[in-house]
C-alpha cells in the first residue's frame, strides 16, 4: 500500500485513463491533468481453455496530461499502473498521442472532426495478463473522431461524438476500436455522459489460454461495454467524476466485467 501511495504522489507532482478521444480540444496553452482509479471485477473468461482459479479483483491507476499548443493541434500522454491476481502492483503501459482538428463546429463548421495517431508501450507482465486488453508490447493506432455541440448562452448544453480507430502492433493481427458518447452540461457545473466502447480483434485463435497468455494480438477478440459518468465541478479546483461501466458482449476475453471509477480533472496554465 505504501508503494502505491508513493507512486501516485510522484506522478501527481510530475505529471503524466485513456487517451483523449472527443473531437474538441482544450484552450490554447492550457494543460489538463486527469488522475483516475478504476476497480474492475470478473470471474470468467469467454472461450478459456481452463477458467481462472479465482475471481479477478483488479486495481488500475492511470494519469493523463493533455495540452493544446494551438487551436488545431492537441498532444496528450497517459501512464498506467495495475494490480491483479496475476501481477503485483506496477507499471502497465505508457502512451503518446497527437491529433489535428480539421473542422470545428464551435467556429461555425457543421461538425468537429479530428484525426490523430498514437502508440502505446505495454509491459511484458501486463501482456501476459488476460485482464489487459492490449495486443503486443508496442500498439499503434490511427483514429478519427467527429461530433456536434448544441450550445446555450456561452456554454454547450448537449453534444454527441463518435470515435473510430484502426490498430496494429509489432506482432499479431490488426484490430478496430469504436466509441460513441452522448454528453450533457448543466450550467458548467454538472456534466454527465452515456457511452459505448467497442473493440474487435482480427486474430485467428478461437481459444484463450489464461495460464499461458501473451496478449490479444493473435486472438479473435470482441467486446462491447456500456457506461455512465457523472462529474461535478469544484469551482477553480477541477472536476470530480464517478463512472460505472459493464461489459455486455465478450468473445474470447473476460466476460460480465463491472468497472467502477473515480477521477479528478484539473486544468491549469503557466
Amino acid at each position: 500500500m505504501l508503494k502505491i501511495l508513493l507512486l501516485i504522489s510522484i506522478f501527481f507532482i510530475n505529471s503524466i485513463y485513456a487517451l483523449e478521444r472527443a473531437p474538441w480540444f482544450g484552450d490554447v496553452f492550457e494543460f489538463h491533468f486527469l488522475s483516475k482509479y478504476t476497480y474492475y471485477h470478473f470471474t470468467r473468461v469467454d472461450a478459456a481453455i481452463v477458467q481462472p482459479d479465482n475471481s479477478s479483483n483488479n486495481h488500475l491507476v492511470h494519469f493523463n496530461m493533455s495540452f493544446s499548443p494551438s487551436l488545431q493541434w492537441s498532444i496528450d500522454s497517459d501512464l498506467e499502473f495495475i494490480q491483479t491476481p496475476r501481477q503485483h502492483f506496477g507499471f502497465r503501459s505508457v502512451a503518446f498521442q497527437t491529433r489535428y482538428l480539421f473542422k470545428d463546429d464551435i467556429l461555425g463548421d457543421p461538425l468537429s472532426i479530428a484525426l490523430g495517431g498514437n502508440f502505446r508501450i505495454v509491459s511484458s507482465d501486463s501482456l501476459k495478463d488476460v485482464s489487459t486488453l492490449y495486443h503486443a508490447n508496442s500498439d499503434f493506432e490511427l483514429n478519427l473522431a467527429f461530433g456536434k455541440e448544441f450550445s446555450r448562452l456561452d456554454y454547450w448544453r448537449f453534444r454527441f461524438w463518435f470515435y473510430g480507430a484502426v490498430g496494429v502492433a509489432n506482432r499479431g493481427s490488426p484490430w478496430l476500436r469504436g466509441n460513441f458518447a452522448l454528453e450533457g452540461n448543466l450550467n458548467e457545473k454538472r456534466k454527465w455522459a452515456l457511452f459505448v466502447d467497442a473493440m474487435h480483434g482480427y486474430g485467428k485463435q478461437e481459444l484463450v489460454n489464461v495460464f499461458n497468455f501473451d496478449g490479444y494480438g493473435k486472438i479473435r477478440e470482441r467486446n462491447i461495454d456500456i457506461g455512465f459518468r457523472y462529474g461535478y465541478r469544484l469551482s477553480v479546483w477541477g472536476t470530480l467524476s464517478f463512472e460505472y461501466k459493464r461489459r455486455v458482449l465478450s468473445k474470447r476475453c473476460p466476460e460480465n466485467v463491472n468497472f467502477f471509477s473515480v477521477s479528478y480533472l484539473v486544468p491549469f496554465s503557466f
